[in-house]
């Protein structure tokens, strides 16, 4: 992880604890059924995302989903299970 996105990193937390973020729908998969997958809530998902740190980042090796350098992927074990979770800013 690069000094750049452990800033962004931060200012992701930061928007996070300002109640400024959301589960983005997808086409092709509903995240609540990904949550109870994993046997956690929304709120125990957001707690999982406030602890994620340089250990747990990923490289994304299809960034075709945030051109603008503003998302970040990391990959934790959650009740067993690996997740990886995909964090982006939008503005």
């Amino acid at each position: 992880m690069t000094n750049e996105q452990i800033r962004l990193l931060s200012k992701m937390k930061k928007l996070i604890n300002q109640g400024k973020k959301r589960f983005a729908p997808r086409k092709d998969r509903d995240y609540v059924e990904s949550l109870l997958e994993l046997g956690i809530t929304e709120e125990e998902a957001w707690n999982y995302i406030l602890r994620l740190n340089i250990n747990y980042y990923c490289h994304d090796f299809k960034p075709f989903y945030a051109k603008d350098g503003k998302s970040l992927v990391f990959k934790m074990k959650i009740n067993d299970n690996i997740a990886y979770i995909k964090l982006k800013i939008e503005e």
